[in-house]
């Protein structure tokens, strides 16, 4: 009916429904995190009255300065120090042989006073090997043709031979 008067519609507004903010939920921190934030609280708090700008000439002051090239003069001193080290060490080498030839022979005669028995396989030794192999089968065949004619006791006296001389048993038949 308006409309027929000549008035203008007038609208009534409904008032604004206001929108709750959706606020995300808090995060639960884990202990970690809590200890994170602690810490960085603690420290904020430690720093808060100390200047934190660098003194950069003051730290000049402490710092070496190096030379990018070095002295002709240290490298020669470095040459000659390694030179005297490496006369060194050569001289205790020899040392070292010597000594160890030393005690091969100390203990090579130790070994041969002691159990009678030279560790030594010269030519001698060769030779001395030899002749035991010699007498052995010598013995070995007289008991194999006379049997228990002969007045020793040969296979005791030829295992007692194996005992003192171990490279025997390769050569034994009985």
């Amino acid at each position: 009916m308006k409309l027929a008067k000549g008035k203008k519609e007038t609208t009534i507004k409904a008032p604004a429904v206001k929108k709750e903010e959706v606020k995300a939920p808090e995060k639960v921190l884990t202990l970690e995190e809590e200890r994170d934030l602690k810490t960085k609280a603690k420290v904020e708090e430690l720093l808060d009255g100390m200047d934190m700008t660098l003194k950069i000439e003051e730290k000049k002051k402490n710092f070496i300065e190096v030379e990018p090239e070095p002295d002709s003069k240290d490298v020669n001193w470095l040459e000659e120090q390694v030179s005297k080290l490496s006369e060194e060490n050569e001289s205790l080498k020899s040392e070292a042989a010597l000594a160890k030839s030393d005690y091969s022979r100390i203990f090579e005669a130790f070994q041969e006073l002691k159990n009678g028995v030279t560790l030594n396989t010269s030519n001698s030794d060769g030779q001395l090997q030899t002749k035991v192999i010699e007498l052995f089968n010598e013995i070995q065949a007289q008991y194999l043709s006379l049997g228990n004619n002969l007045v020793i006791y040969p296979a005791a006296f030829l295992n007692r031979l194996i005992k003192f001389f171990p490279f025997l048993d390769e050569h034994k038949r009985f």
